[in-house]
């Protein structure tokens, strides 16, 4: 089977694309991302499906959209010509198979077409990349015999990774020293299981001990109670008496305070509030009364004149004309600054001074003048380099006549050719006569001949004449005269003439050479006589122009005219019309200047006039930059100061209304102080407050004394118990205090083992726990037992899976060494012999002086192509069986110059019978493999060209 075209309708960054593919080997090349693992992928995922959405492979699908998939046009030896069609549908796609007789199938006849195998199938044998070969440096020695044995026999890769798994899964169930395994875990499980019903079984024997122990907690913690009842009793007496101590000693205190008192009522209510309240307000009058009468003082004495401000007004109302004035000023001087600068960088670009540059004509008669000269200056200079070219041309034609007159002179005739060449018209007339003659006597029959042609000729003359056709008329006079002639000569008797007979010996046989030779003199003297006159003809041409070309009139008149200017003559003539126009911009700019130095002086005088009449308005000099700033600030003074004096004057009248009202109001006051001191039958202030404190103090006496009275009617004691002091009683409750803290720890431990031994008989009476311990124990053991079974039969088959691999390496292995041993030893150009398996199971490499090593033991690249040579060998064992094309994606990176070269050669003499597609990245790939089909896969057009 193999492939002969893709046809990539959209499949990951290609879109619409075709693709020849050669049926022996193609090359796929292109740089990163150009897409080169996008087409391998596309060729194995039409063949065997996309995949699922939940694996980690790509499945490529285009991000623009459009229609995802494409055609695989193969050639099978069984089946013919077949196109494969795989578009987006379910998940691996929808695969439609054309046969070449018109007939359609699906996933059953594209699984016919290849054999039954799976992508992995062929991925294993038939597809392999470098990222395969790089892994091969990280492998064991036992791994990489593996992956080789895998890479030599069909089939034994299922099988390996089979027994891997198993391997993995008895891992997982058992290990000797393990402790995660199932298994291990389940017998450490079993051993404290036995364990805990050893315990049990013990603790059946305590039953008795513990029961008598259980009754006598019981009677003792009733004991207890009884005793910590009396005990609480008794303190809370004691904590009664000991409180009412302290509040019996403070009710006499404070009934004996109370009887001192008896003389302070009839205070009236809020008394001292209130007259505390009459006195801030008197307080507050009085200060208010002096604040009016301070500001109206203040008030009389704080009278100023005000400025007059309508002139000030008016001169503000002016402010945009000022600005205007300023700007426009401003704006001259700059204006002035950027003439002065431009005339200063166009005096330095002229190169002369300013003096000289003001004083050049650049009128436009001038301009016209230089003009003209400058035109003039060009047509003589072109002339002048045409003059040049033809001075030029004409020596090259004078210096190629000489030589070829030379030439001519070096192989001319010699003297004796020259003079046979000048004879020899003559003697060929003479040479075509004596052979006329010798025909005539070696032909007897050609009278009659000759009277035919007479005949002949007479008849055509005298039809040509009738018809009119000259032609055919000159003809026929030339066919009778020719006959006439013959007869002529015929007739004469024939004569022997020695001079024909001599000359026929010299020059028969000779008329070719002597006519080439009379050709030869004839072109020389024309050839010769050609390149004297052409000789002549530039030699005169060259006196003509070197005459011509000696007198410059229009560049001296063009330098004179630039010293009149005052420009510099050898000046670049490109920028000679610059500086004309430079020179009348500096001029431009000139006037300007005068211009605007008169309106600065204009500007200046009107602002020196504005500044002082403002400072004549604030009587202060001022500055032109904020003199506006300073105006508006005056007046807002001037404005201030007068809405200052209407608003005095307006306080002035408040003031005298206030303070007449604050009088009146402090009155009031007063007459309200004096009606409070009769009501507390005081005579003054003094002794309204000792009134006031007393009878504050009775208050606070009652409010001390009512509580204590509560509380003592609370405990039931109105006095003393007779005979207990309060260290006494104190005594007495720290005693019972301690009583009772001893009885509580000795609760607290009978208490908890109590708990403990009912536990414990409790669990020993029901003894449920050790039956489903015992229970969980049979459980573990079953399950043990189970897992144990699974581990025994996973050994079996790995056992079966050895011997199974044995025989692999026993009859197929061998046939498949054989080839991969000559592929190996191709590869590394006979550096080894050999690749054989050791009775240990590991492949060995035998170099060729019979030294062995491990595969682990050679380079990368060695490692590789005993990996490639194996996957050769099996892929051609499998030629008649699984026919399909071999895949690489850059194998051979790592390959010197010497084993690439190698490789190709290997893979030239397998390509008649295998189709080879290889995908790279590298350029020299091309190089090497000139007899490959190249396809640059980095072609930006929409369909792939070879």
């Amino acid at each position: 089977m193999k492939i002969e075209k893709l046809i990539i309708y959209g499949f990951g960054k290609h879109e619409n694309r075709t693709i020849d593919v050669s049926p022996q080997l193609s090359l796929f090349y292109g740089p990163n991302e150009a897409g080169k693992t996008t087409i391998q992928q596309f060729i194995i995922q039409t063949l065997f499906g996309y995949p699922m959405r939940n694996q980690t492979k790509t499945r490529y699908e285009p991000k623009s959209g459009g229609k995802y998939g494409g055609q695989l046009q193969l050639v099978d030896e069984k089946y013919g010509r077949v196109i494969v069609e795989r578009v987006k549908g379910k998940a691996a796609g929808d695969v439609t198979v054309f046969f070449e007789d018109g007939t359609r199938g699906g996933e059953a006849e594209l699984k016919m077409i290849l054999r039954d195998y799976d992508r992995a199938a062929f991925e294993s044998i038939f597809s392999f990349s470098i990222h395969e070969l790089q892994g091969l440096e990280r492998m064991t020695e036992e791994e990489l015999s593996r992956t080789l044995l895998a890479s030599g026999t069909t089939g034994i890769d299922a099988i390996t990774k089979m027994e891997s798994r198993l391997e993995k899964d008895m891992g997982l169930l058992f290990k000797k020293a393990g402790r995660n395994p199932e298994m291990n875990l389940l017998i450490e499980e079993l051993r404290e299981n036995e364990k805990e019903l050893r315990n049990f079984r013990s603790e059946t024997e305590l039953y008795g001990p513990y029961l008598e122990r259980i009754h006598e907690i019981e009677n003792r913690l009733a004991d207890m109670t009884e005793e910590e009842k009396q005990i609480s009793s008794s303190m809370r007496e004691a904590e009664k008496h000991l409180q009412s101590l302290p509040l019996l000693e403070k009710s006499a205190m404070l009934t004996k305070e109370l009887k001192e008192l008896e003389g302070a009522g009839g205070f009236p209510a809020d008394g001292r509030r209130r007259m505390e309240r009459l006195q801030d307000r008197m307080t507050e009058t009085a200060s208010k009364i002096d604040y009016v009468n301070n500001e109206l003082a203040a008030l009389r004495g704080s009278e100023e004149g005000l400025h007059d401000t309508e002139t000030l007004e008016q001169l503000l109302n002016r402010e945009s004309e000022w600005h205007q004035l300023q700007m426009l000023h401003r704006q001259k001087k700059d204006e002035m600054t950027k003439l002065l600068d431009d005339q200063e960088r166009l005096v330095g670009l002229v190169g002369m001074p300013a003096e000289a540059a003001l004083q050049s004509d650049v009128s436009l008669n001038r301009e016209e003048q230089l003009i003209f000269h400058v035109e003039q200056l060009d047509m003589e200079e072109e002339e002048k380099r045409f003059t040049a070219r033809q001075l030029s041309e004409e020596k090259s034609v004078m210096e190629n006549a000489r030589k070829q007159v030379g030439a001519l002179l070096e192989h001319r005739p010699t003297d004796r050719e020259r003079q046979e060449a000048e004879q020899w018209p003559a003697i060929s007339m003479r040479l075509a006569e004596a052979k006329a003659a010798k025909r005539l006597e070696r032909s007897a029959d050609s009278r009659m001949l000759s009277f035919f042609f007479l005949g002949l000729g007479l008849l055509g003359l005298l039809f040509g004449m009738i018809q009119g056709n000259y032609a055919v008329a000159g003809i026929a006079f030339l066919a009778a005269a020719a006959g006439a002639w013959a007869i002529m000569k015929n007739g004469q008797p024939a004569k022997r003439d020695s001079g024909h007979e001599k000359l026929l010996q010299k020059y028969a046989g000779r008329e070719t050479e002597m006519d080439a030779l009379v050709q030869r003199v004839n072109e020389f003297d024309r050839k010769l006589e050609d390149a004297q006159l052409r000789f002549a003809a530039a030699k005169e041409k060259i006196a003509l122009l070197s005459q011509t070309a000696l007198g410059q009139p229009a560049k001296e008149a063009y330098e004179q005219f630039l010293e009149q200017l005052g420009i510099d003559p050898r000046s670049n003539r490109s920028t000679v019309l610059d500086l004309f126009e430079k020179l009348r911009e500096i001029q431009a700019v000139h006037s300007r200047l005068g211009r605007l130095e008169q309106d600065v002086a204009v500007l200046a005088r009107q602002i020196s006039e504005w500044l002082e009449q403002a400072e004549a308005i604030l009587t202060r000099p001022l500055s032109p930059a904020g003199l506006y700033a300073e105006l508006r600030s005056e007046y807002a003074i001037r404005q201030k100061q007068k809405a200052e004096a209407l608003k005095r004057e307006e306080k002035r009248a408040e003031l005298k209304a206030e303070a007449k009202k604050t009088a009146a109001f402090l009155e009031q006051v007063e007459k309200e102080k004096h009606l409070l001191l009769q009501e507390a039958a005081a005579a003054d202030e003094n002794a309204f407050y000792k009134v006031a404190d007393d009878a504050a103090k009775k208050e606070a006496l009652l409010h001390e004394l009512a509580p204590i009275r509560s509380q003592l009617s609370v405990l039931g004691h109105a006095e003393l118990p007779a005979g207990l002091n309060k260290e006494e009683l104190s005594g007495f409750l720290a005693h019972q205090e301690t009583k009772l803290t001893e009885l509580k720890n000795e609760r607290n431990e009978l208490l908890a083992e109590l708990a403990d031994k009912q536990q414990t008989t409790q669990k020993l009476l029901s003894n449920g726990e050790y039956e489903e311990k015992l229970q969980q124990f049979e459980e573990k053991k079953a399950e043990f037992a189970a897992l144990a079974k699974s581990w025994a039969i996973n050994k079996a088959i790995i056992e079966a899976i050895k011997q199974t691999m044995d025989e692999l390496k026993e009859k197929k292995l061998p046939a498949v060494i054989a080839d991969a041993e000559t592929y190996f030893s191709k590869l590394t150009a006979q550096a080894y012999s050999g690749l054989e398996m050791n009775p240990a199971g590991f492949f060995e490499a035998v170099r060729t002086d019979g030294m062995r090593f491990h595969i682990a033991e050679l380079s990368q690249a060695t490692k590789e192509q005993a990996y490639i040579a194996l996957r050769l060998a099996l892929a051609v064992s499998m030629q008649q069986s699984h026919p399909f094309p071999i895949v690489m994606d850059d194998a051979f990176v790592h390959f010197d110059r010497s084993r690439l070269q190698q490789m190709i050669n290997l893979i030239t003499e397998l390509q008649a019978n295998h189709q080879f597609i290889y995908f790279t990245c590298h350029e020299t790939m091309q190089q090497v493999w000139p007899n490959a089909h190249v396809i640059h896969v980095a072609n930006t057009e929409r369909s792939v060209h070879s």
